[in-house]
């Protein structure tokens, strides 16, 4: 017998039993109240049967905890395997560079990393509906954020300290700088090209980092109401944006 066949004996097994005690409980005290030769028999069976519904109903409680314990192992389990995944996918330097090479061939270094740069952006507005994916050189002597790639468009060409006006700069530097995660939902993205009269985006921001300094950052920016979780994006979106800005990284880096 499969486990499935097994539970649906038990369950229905268990319902029946339930449905029989409370009927009988109920029939027990119709006579039980009435007086007559058997009515303490009556009375007897009914407190029995009574009993019965209410063992029955405790082991439907412990079943159901015990499948809610299960469901909760089984996702945490699923979260870890998905996790692993993830990590296991980051690409070595050598990795990246055979890709570049093998799906982007080109004599001119410069070339194979701005398809490079195009071709994860891409990737990175495939990460959940509607997300646009965006990457910025960053100079850190004048600490000015450039304009790379991006995917779809109308992203703003520059950031710069003084010139903007939603105030993003100093946050963006931190990323930069200091390797500062920014996920941030209802604001107004930084990166559009005009700033929006509401703070209706959801923006996660992270640094890119080849051969041990900081180059840029790479990042994501959605409407609100495109996205599946009212909060904005997801800690599953978060990561698979560090992947990519892992993959970026190792191949500037080779």
């Amino acid at each position: 017998m499969s486990p499935q066949t097994k539970d649906k004996v038990i369950n229905f097994t268990l319902g029946l039993a339930a449905l029989a005690a409370t009927a009988y409980a109920f029939l027990a005290s119709i006579y039980g109240g009435r007086n007559g030769e058997h009515q303490q028999i009556w009375i007897a069976t009914g407190v029995a049967s009574s009993a019965l519904a209410v063992y029955v109903g405790n082991s439907e409680k412990i079943r159901l905890a015990a499948y809610r314990e299960k469901m909760t192992k089984l996702a945490a389990e699923a979260e870890r395997n998905y996790e692993n995944l993830v990590a296991n996918l980051a690409p070595s330097m050598s990795q990246a560079a055979a890709i570049a090479d093998t799906s982007l061939p080109s004599a001119e270094r410069d070339i194979r990393r701005g398809r490079l740069d195009q071709s994860i952006v891409v990737g990175v507005s495939e990460i959940t509906e509607g997300a646009r994916g965006i990457f910025y050189l960053w100079d850190s002597s004048t600490s000015v954020f450039s304009l790379v790639s991006q995917w779809p468009t109308a992203a703003v060409g520059e950031i710069k300290n003084g010139s903007d006006p939603r105030h993003a700069h100093g946050t963006l530097e931190r990323v930069a700088r200091l390797g500062e995660l920014l996920n941030r939902p209802d604001t107004a993205s930084p990166f559009h090209a005009t700033a929006p009269n509401t703070a209706d985006d959801a923006v996660v921001a992270v640094q890119v980092m080849a051969n041990d300094k900081v180059i840029g950052i790479l990042a994501m920016d959605a409407k609100m109401n495109s996205l599946a979780s009212p909060r904005g994006f997801t800690n599953r979106d978060v990561r698979e944006l560090l992947l990519y800005a892992n993959m970026l990284a190792a191949g500037i880096g080779t």
